[in-house]
Parts: structure tokens; C-alpha cells; sequence
């Protein structure tokens, strides 16, 4: 027998109320997936930092890039060519090429540690704090490369943002350890 879309459309209604729970008289929908989901785009957001930091010809832990070689390498060739403001080609000039060397060491350092972060969910707030300011310097200096170099910072953003809002490493994360620990620890629930 063929039901109607209308009548499988109430089915499903009714199969979803299953999952509702009455408080104070109101109905709330069953947040458990909407958290799962949080915990899987802070991991999967992640790897897009601990793959800058480790994987392939543009690691930043590679020796030629800490050495600042690679750094200034990449600002010659394509960064004084993308970026999106004249002030931030200033700013390469004057400030990232004459200490190459310290912005590589501070750019690998800080992709590697926002993916560990965000991937133990430990001070996932500082994490994702430190995702929206790379994912906005990204931006700032090859944002008039291509749309998807545009798009991707984007993304990462919006999931730096999630991250801080939701406290996602309090669902399933280091930081939900550390709090039971230390429930009145301030530092922890500001970080974390």
C-alpha cells in the first residue's frame, strides 16, 4: 500500500516526538546529536591546522620553513601579490621579511598547537580563538589568490567560533576532565 507524502510526513513527526522530552511544560528537542556533532567539526577542523603544521612540501615544522627560507620564499613569490590590503603588503615588508626566521617558528607553532588543541579538545577556546586569528591572516595575505583560499579560512573560522561558543571540548575532551577536577577553576573554564 502507497502512503501519501503528506501521511509519511506525519509518521516521521511522530517518530521525532519519541525523541522530545518534556521540561517545565515544554518541549525541547534531544540535543545529543547537535553535541556529538560539535565534538566531530572541532576534530575534523583540526586536521586542516595539524596537516599545515606536519604534512606535505608546505609543513610548517620542515626545516626549510622554520629556517625562515620557505617563509620568505612564499612572501615573495605569491604573498605581496595576494594580499588584499596595500597596508599588509607594507606590513610583509617591513615587519615578516626582516625576521623570517621568528614568524616561521611563530606560524608553525601556533598551527601545530591550535590542531592539538582542538583535536584533544584541551583549551579548546584558546584554540579556537587562535583558529580566527590565523584563519583571518590567511586571509589578510593570500585572500586574492583564489576564492577557495577565501572560503576555506572562512570555514575555519566558523568552527573557531563554534568551538569558543559551544565549550566543545567540555562534550568529549580533555577540557571536560580538567573541569570535574577543578570545577572552580576559573582559568580552566575561561581556556576551556
Amino acid at each position: 500500500m502507497m502512503t501519501s507524502p503528506l501521511l509519511a510526513s506525519k509518521h516521521l513527526c511522530e517518530r521525532e516526538a519519541v525523541h522530545m522530552e518534556v521540561y517545565e511544560n515544554r518541549l525541547i528537542p534531544d540535543v545529543r546529536h547537535a553535541e556529538s556533532a560539535i565534538v566531530w567539526l572541532r576534530i575534523l577542523s583540526s586536521l586542516a591546522w595539524l596537516d599545515s603544521a606536519f604534512v606535505g612540501k608546505d609543513a610548517k615544522l620542515s626545516p626549510a620553513f622554520l629556517s625562515g627560507v620557505g617563509l620568505t620564499k612564499v612572501v615573495i613569490e605569491k604573498f605581496l601579490h595576494t594580499a588584499i590590503f596595500p597596508w599588509v603588503v607594507d606590513l610583509l615588508h617591513t615587519l615578516v621579511l626582516p625576521h623570517a626566521q621568528l614568524f616561521a617558528v611563530l606560524i608553525a607553532v601556533t598551527d601545530a598547537a591550535i590542531g592539538i588543541l582542538l583535536v584533544l579538545g584541551l583549551f579548546t577556546r584558546l584554540g579556537g580563538a587562535l583558529a580566527i586569528l590565523r584563519a583571518v591572516t590567511n586571509i589578510l595575505i593570500a585572500g586574492g589568490a583564489e576564492v577557495d583560499t577565501v572560503g576555506f579560512n572562512w570555514m575555519l573560522i566558523v568552527a573557531g567560533a563554534i568551538a569558543i561558543a559551544t565549550c566543545a571540548g567540555r562534550r568529549f575532551g580533555v577540557d571536560r576532565i580538567l573541569i570535574a577536577r577543578s570545577p572552580s577553576s576559573r582559568l580552566l573554564r575561561i581556556l576551556g
